[in-house]
């Protein structure tokens, strides 16, 4: 091949990669990971810039996500993810966070900590189950229209399944209290705090109480209040058993509701319902692990 052969093959391969960093915008930050990996369905080695939108996914080793606004983020091995510059869309496996202002998405779900140095968990189980661990510091969960519906704190994790699109039946359990004239209940699943009204609540005061109702769409009036929940059956639990303490119209269609929103979880332990998602506490390893799948503590290698 000739030297302006060379040349010319030579300028239009810059050109070329000009025009695709151009078309998807400026970079947002790093993969990198001790071996191969896949980035846009093309299989590159040690590191490579992200873009956004850029879709990874791990081999047999993790891959560590460094962005330029000083996120940090991991994926397992045998995941896959959509990074873009505001959140993490887990698609396939385990990932984790390590930082602040970012969240991780999975199945419709929002996971982001509380503060800087909190580690977050989620991990895909299956269609339509997701967990999240806590493994540092306090984790939250939003549901898929910003809804808080879980609390995490360090060590815990919980099991999730968003119900039905549209879903507002809401079962929560934990003592009912009062607050500037308000009823409010703290979730003993989720540790969310709910401001809840109906009847039967004012003889129930400072009790362990379930309840079951609907979401009201104007919302709650206390402050930290999650969601406004008219409640349409409350029981007071007396040593694991539960003794009627008041219902409204239509109680019974709202408990059988409930209780069929939240047959999907397969544990024995108990469900809360908040923010069309079920819930439930799980002791699966994953806020205890110390590494990732494919983690292993190695150092990453250099691109090539």
């Amino acid at each position: 091949m000739s030297a302006f052969a060379r040349r010319t093959l030579s300028g239009l391969s810059l050109l070329c990669a000009l025009s695709t960093a151009f078309a998807a915008g400026p970079a947002i930050g790093l993969a990198v990971a001790n071996g191969s990996f896949q980035l846009d369905r093309s299989r590159v080695w040690g590191n490579a810039t992200l873009f956004d939108g850029s879709a990874v996914e791990t081999n047999i080793t993790s891959s560590d996500i460094r962005l330029a606004t000083g996120v940090s983020a991991k994926l397992g091995a045998q995941s896959r993810a959509t990074i873009h510059e505001s959140r993490l869309v887990l698609e396939k496996g385990i990932g984790q966070l390590d930082s602040a202002n970012y969240y991780i998405e999975a199945d419709g779900l929002e996971v982001m900590t509380d503060q800087a140095g909190a580690t977050a968990r989620v991990k895909l189980a299956g269609p339509n189950r997701v967990i999240v661990a806590a493994r540092q510091g306090t984790v939250r969960v939003n549901n898929s229209e910003g809804v808080l519906i879980a609390r995490l704190e360090r060590g815990h994790e919980m099991s999730f399944e968003p119900q039905d699109s549209g879903a507002t039946v809401t079962k929560a359990s934990g003592i009912l209290a009062l607050r500037d004239g308000k009823f409010i209940l703290v979730d003993r699943v989720t540790n969310v705090t709910l401001q809840v009204q109906g009847p039967g609540l004012d003889t129930a005061v400072g009790k362990l109480v379930e309840i079951t109702g609907t979401v009201n769409a104007s919302g709650p009036t206390v402050p930290g209040a999650s969601q406004l929940v008219d409640v349409t059956k409350v029981n007071v639990l007396v040593k694991g058993k539960a003794a009627a303490a008041g219902a409204g119209a239509g109680a019974a269609a709202a408990g059988g509701a409930a209780a069929a929103a939240g047959g999907g979880l397969s544990t024995a332990a108990t469900v809360a319902i908040i923010g069309g998602v079920a819930a439930a506490g799980t002791v699966g390893g994953l806020a205890a692990a110390q590494d990732l799948p494919g983690q292993g503590g190695s150092k990453s290698s250099t691109s090539r």
